[in-house]
């Protein structure tokens, strides 16, 4: 079938539209669906590693001992799919009176504070029972259908790695269900003293509304690319029609008067003939012009979302800051001890250094006669001293009462006199026992040569404290 040169040409432009609408609104829903998830689900790992941070873990290594007790004298288990029936009624009810327990209470306010200031839909504690690969409930935080302690979930496959190294945790992922909808889900371990996991802080992030704003949004940008394609097409065709078909049939016409076989042919039909297309090339640029204009919007609307993600990703990043500083002292805290102590490994030798521990005295009894208000002074008051004397060192808050210092620079070059400087201040100010307190040192220096790591180093130093500790002890004042 022979076509003509117009339709084939229509036909061309129909086609190259198109492709490139199709092209523009996939790459463009996809490139924004990647950059949305990416940050969701790095938003939810900062807030997870928040929460594992902050949360009070001796208590929740009590509670969690509780339900493992019950939930292992408990049978049949019944997993929370069977919601709502009575073997599920029946099973969660052995676990009902933990809800009363202080601890339970106390972990429950902490979780919905940290909900509350993140804005995230729900935050909850959990744990691993290997033997019967189980994932339990310890607290759940949801203002909405909050899951109980005991409640039993089985380990999807992507996670089972869990029952084997449960130091993984549960990097972020995104699931679809029928009950939750879009969730961006993240765990990180918990680990007690002995840095042994004792379970895990879960976040869950909806992404629900945002899907549906991610649907309206590409339905209205579909529907902006099909208008702009049909203005691109009607006007292609006109220009077309304008500086191609009709010059050429103007020519054909002319070609036709001045054949021989007119009868009366007329020579002067390619000098009367005039083609200007200098019109119909400034009304494409006009178009040109109103589909650059539309772009330019939707531009600046791509422009407004990035800004808003990049703002996401600076408190995202804040917020990490935050998880490595200890909230009473504003040092660093057990969590940055440890993330540094694995890169100060990585060039264990290369520079000179040593540790030094500190341990606050009687912090118990003053709490007990003064008040936690007081021993909270107390230690602000001896992590002010340390860092005034070993200002060139990072200074870590180990635990309750002990602190930990890296001796780098001139505080390792020092270390005797700046020792005898924490302990004479120690003996030179006077006053209420919080506003005067006392703490016993001890420190020591990497030796090459018999030290394997940074680990025999804090043992001798954290055994030299303990006997600075004793000295103290026998005396009023500490020995200088």
């Amino acid at each position: 079938m022979k076509r003509s040169l117009r339709t084939k040409t229509i036909l061309l432009i129909i086609m190259i539209a198109a492709i490139l609408s199709l092209v523009g609104l996939f790459v463009s829903s996809w490139y924004i669906n990647r950059l949305v998830e990416d940050d969701y689900r790095k938003r939810a790992e900062e807030i997870s590693n928040t929460v594992a941070a902050v949360v009070d873990k001796d208590r929740f290594a009590s509670l969690a001992e509780a339900i493992l007790k019950i939930y292992r004298e408990t049978e049949p288990k019944v997993v929370s799919d069977e919601w709502g029936t009575p073997e599920f009624d029946a099973y969660i009810s052995n676990f009902s009176k933990l809800e009363e327990r202080e601890d339970f209470r106390f972990l429950l306010q902490q979780l919905k504070r940290i909900q509350d200031v993140n804005s995230v839909d729900c935050l909850y504690l959990s744990i691993i029972d290997a033997s019967t690969e189980g994932f339990l409930y310890a607290v759940d935080a949801a203002d909405e259908d909050a899951c109980p302690p005991g409640c039993l979930d089985p380990i999807y496959e992507e996670n089972r790695v869990l029952l084997t190294d449960p130091t993984r945790g549960f990097p972020p992922y995104i699931t679809n269900t029928q009950m939750y909808g879009w969730l961006v889900t993240a765990g990180t371990p918990i680990y007690d003293e002995q840095n042994k996991v004792l379970g895990y802080a879960m976040t869950d992030i909806s992404m629900e509304e945002l899907r549906k704003r991610q649907a309206r949004f590409i339905m209205g940008f579909a529907f902006l690319l099909v208008f702009i394609t049909i203005l691109i097409c009607f006007a292609s065709i006109w220009i077309v029609n304008k500086s191609l078909i009709e010059p050429i049939n103007k020519l054909s016409s002319a070609a036709a008067n001045y054949s021989a076989r007119n009868n009366e042919p007329d020579y002067n039909a390619f000098d009367n003939l005039h083609i200007n297309t200098k019109d119909e090339i400034e009304s494409l640029c006009d178009t040109m012009k109103t589909m650059l204009s539309d772009m330019n919007g939707y531009v600046d609307s791509l422009r407004s979302t990035m800004q808003e993600l990049s703002k996401t990703r600076i408190e995202a990043d804040e917020m990490g800051e935050l998880a490595r500083r200890d909230m009473l002292t504003g040092v660093w805290n057990k969590n940055a001890y440890n993330e540094d102590l694995a890169k100060f490994s990585e060039n264990l030798g290369d520079v000179p250094f040593g540790i030094a521990v500190i341990d606050l005295n009687g912090l118990k009894q003053m709490n007990d006669r003064y008040g936690h208000d007081r021993g909270d002074l107390a230690i602000k008051n001896v992590c002010s001293m340390i860092c005034d004397v070993f200002r060139h060192s990072p200074v870590y808050r180990f635990g309750g009462d002990e602190f930990v210092v890296f001796l780098v620079g001139t505080d390792y070059d020092n270390i005797k006199k700046l020792v005898s400087e924490f302990l004479q201040r120690q003996k030179n100010r006077d006053g209420k026992p919080w506003e005067n307190p006392k703490a016993a040192i001890g420190y020591a220096l990497y030796d090459g040569q018999t030290d394997s790591g940074v680990e025999p180093v804090f043992k001798r130093a954290d055994s030299m404290m303990y006997e600075h500790k004793k000295e103290m002890k026998k005396s009023s004042s500490p020995p200088i």
